[in-house]
């Protein structure tokens, strides 16, 4: 027997972990400036990135859901798992300390401990090495795009000539690899 669970009994904990979130921003806003101007500003980044994050990973989501249904449910669970924990812990906490303590020649503990002490330092280093950052980011999204364009399985074309001109040595393995590597 199933039980018929509400909209609102799915939402609970997301809700609560967004509403800790929020309190914690404004929180950070006193501790920073210790003004109610600060507390504002730092709930309104809060609420925007907030707002940003769930709309960019629906996309994720219709993504993600696609691949699970090929998987087994051993495989599914493991996706779930680690793959959350790398999106939302790697790439979020980890990445940035790796590139702050790359970049800066400092170890990792020291990139966390500028980060929470002296935050102006990391912002910048990070925008220091933004030119690399982007380049990386460039060309992992090129890569992802040639990819779906050279893919021989789709039926869709969105800009059909080159679309249908590329997917002719769509059984090249690496292409994609070699014409970044061109670029």
């Amino acid at each position: 027997m199933s039980q018929n669970r509400s909209v609102v009994s799915y939402l609970k904990w997301p809700l609560i972990v967004t509403f800790v979130g929020l309190v914690l921003s404004a929180w950070l806003g006193w501790e920073t400036e210790k003004t109610l101007s600060a507390v504002f500003s730092f709930l309104l980044v809060g609420t925007v990135l907030a707002a940003l994050e769930i709309a960019l990973s629906f996309d994720n989501a219709i993504v993600n859901a696609n691949k699970l249904v090929e998987m087994t449910p051993v495989w599914r669970k493991r996706f779930l798992t680690w793959g959350i924990l790398i999106a939302v812990f790697g790439m979020r906490i980890v990445f940035p300390v790796a590139i702050v303590a790359t970049f800066a020649w400092i170890n990792p503990f020291a990139a966390i401990h500028l980060a929470l002490s002296d935050p102006d330092e990391y912002s910048h280093i990070i925008h220091q090495s933004h030119s690399s950052i982007a380049a990386f980011g460039g060309t992992f999204l090129i890569m992802v795009s040639l990819k779906f364009f050279i893919d021989e399985g789709k039926s869709v074309d969105w800009i059909v000539g080159l679309e249908r001109n590329l997917r002719k040595w769509g059984s090249i393995r690496g292409l994609e690899i070699a014409l970044v590597l061109l670029i």
